[in-house]
């Protein structure tokens, strides 16, 4: 390894795409800092791939609804290896319930983490990145905040207000070669995805032109090309196969 390597930070990193991406990353060259919140032991099968790959990682816990959780996060990223090159922030939560019958609870829940701390993460490495000359930061966004979703107004206003916010902070850190990014896959087999009803899996791949699930290693290979770009920021890209 060699001490000059870029760092990059994978949020939601203990399972699903956000392992995926952890693992591609690495692949490209980068150290990766795992952030999980509860799931220390994915985090570990995550960073133990990594590094039986060759790679570097480190696992740091944080509760990312939080912004001084968050702050302590970045701080220990780092005080372990000096910067943050690329951030990908992928953790999200889901609450699922029609408009008249979800909770409050539920509704600021989902907000706080899909949406607050993806805010909470690029404020704070903003700074970080301009020190360094720059960065880039790909936010995991979705066709729900696009289109809507029955069933998941918390989700789809949380990734609407994600894209919005991918915009605004590519205007303003444009002129310190802060990239800003947005990627919105397809309907993929995650932990998170197996857990919703059997109609909405099926409406998914009826909407599909492919008439299949997306594939994640497409989606990470998007990430991976899309990090090392330098004249691309404030776009919103949809790996997907649903007309969007």
């Amino acid at each position: 390894m060699t001490a000059d390597r870029e760092v990059a930070l994978v949020t939601g990193a203990s399972g699903g795409l956000g392992k995926r991406v952890a693992v591609g990353l690495s692949a490209s060259g980068y150290r990766v800092a795992l952030h999980y919140h509860r799931s220390a032991g994915e985090a570990s099968a995550t960073a133990a791939q990594v590094e039986a790959g060759g790679g570097e990682a480190l696992c740091v816990p944080a509760d990312l609804s939080m912004s001084a959780d968050v702050d302590r996060l970045v701080g220990r990223v780092l005080a372990a290896w000096g910067g943050v090159h690329v951030l990908i922030n992928n953790a999200a939560i889901i609450q699922d319930a029609p408009i008249a019958a979800m909770s409050e609870a539920s509704w600021e829940a989902v907000l706080r983490v899909d949406l607050s701390g993806p805010f909470y993460l690029l404020r704070r490495l903003a700074e970080t990145m301009r020190a360094q000359g720059g960065g880039h930061m790909v936010n995991i966004v979705s066709i729900a905040g696009l289109r809507g979703s029955a069933g998941q107004a918390n989700y789809a206003a949380s990734k609407a207000g994600l894209a919005g916010l991918t915009r605004a902070a590519a205007l303003e850190w444009g002129g310190d070669n802060i990239r800003v990014n947005g990627v919105s896959p397809g309907f993929m087999e995650t932990n998170m995805t197996r857990g919703l009803p059997e109609t909405v899996r099926q409406r998914a791949l009826a909407e599909s032109c492919l008439k299949r699930y997306c594939d994640p290693g497409d989606v990470v290979d998007f990430i991976r090309m899309l990090v090392r770009t330098r004249s691309v920021t404030g776009q919103l890209f949809h790996v997907d196969s649903r007309i969007s």
